[in-house]
């Protein structure tokens, strides 16, 4: 008879073999999870900087473009290069929380340009956001990017002043479970000057007729972006009501129910949402309260405007 023991150590070895990885430069049909699990594992904290970032990792890093484009959405290097640039890109490394999501880190380069970024997947291995943790090529300023222990996220941004001294910028984000990167702290000796709030969906694809940039003012508005099926789309709420008193942000997906009207009902989230496409408006309306997502004192409801597009959308 077999002892406890032995039986345990076969059956770990049966796991591990079959754990399978990807060769990321010459396989394009690896699954998710090969393709994840093909990154190198980091320990924490792990920092990134411009410099290190521009010394290539060698080709035994090398991920085949094609590969790529089947987990990565094309939108999120639109900003950094051209359509028709060459990309290279080199796995950096797997930090994965257990049960949860796993973070991937990127390195990009064309014509000249390096970029670094970090790519989120949830539990079953999907994609749900990404960001750019390095984007500097100006001699001016120095860009490092550190996740510690606590998968804390910092950017931190340095460059000398007209005087000769170091100013910084350095902003915390964390990953929630919505899929989305939350700024949750900002030091710097910079003159305040109001920022862009990021939007986790303003690079993916909109070509659905409901598709675009709904707003009421720059720190109130809705991304509309294209889902799985033309019945479904996602969405990214980001409200700053009572100058910045009460704040509310919220990433999903709603269903149309019928033409121009299209709902969010979570069966794990209380908040009820009703989006009614009027022309170039949007109104939003909360039927159940969502106040998980927002503060208490004021809605997400309200009118939208669409904005129009360079294309004149």
């Amino acid at each position: 008879m077999r002892s406890p023991v032995f039986v345990c150590i076969c059956l770990t070895l049966l796991f591990s073999c079959g754990q399978k990885k990807a060769n990321l430069a010459t396989d394009e049909t690896a699954p998710p999870d090969a393709f994840i699990a093909s990154f190198p594992e980091l320990t924490l904290p792990y920092a990134l900087t411009q410099t290190g970032l521009a010394k290539s990792p060698g080709d035994s890093f090398l991920i085949n473009r094609k590969l790529m484009s089947r987990f990565v959405p094309d939108s999120v290097f639109k900003r950094d290069f051209r359509k028709n640039d060459k990309i290279r890109f080199h796995a950096l490394g797997r930090v994965s929380v257990k049960e949860r999501e796993t973070y991937l880190f990127v390195r990009a380069s064309a014509a000249g340009k390096v970029k670094g970024y970090l790519l989120v997947y949830d539990a079953d291995d999907q994609f749900r956001v990404a960001m750019p943790v390095i984007r500097g090529s100006d001699s001016r300023r120095s860009d490092e990017f550190v996740m510690d222990k606590r998968y804390g996220l910092s950017l931190i941004h340095t460059r000398k002043g007209r005087e000769g001294q170091q100013l910084f910028t350095k902003e915390v984000f964390v990953y929630n479970n919505a899929g989305v990167f939350t700024l949750v702290m900002t030091e710097s000796n910079e003159e305040v000057e109001p920022e862009d709030v990021y939007d986790p969906l303003d690079t993916l694809p909109a070509k659905h007729p409901l598709s675009g940039n709904y707003v009421i003012s720059r720190n109130n508005f809705v991304t509309v972006r294209d889902g799985k099926s033309p019945n479904r789309l996602q969405f990214f709420i980001h409200m700053e009501k009572d100058d910045g008193d009460c704040t509310g942000e919220l990433r999903g997906e709603m269903d149309i129910v019928k033409p121009g009207i299209a709902h969010y009902n979570k069966a794990d989230d209380h908040c009820a949402l009703e989006f009614s496409f009027r022309g170039n408006n949007l109104l939003l309306r909360e039927l159940e309260a969502c106040g998980n997502h927002r503060g208490v004192r004021c809605l997400f409801s309200g009118t939208y405007r669409r904005k129009k597009t360079a294309s004149g959308r």
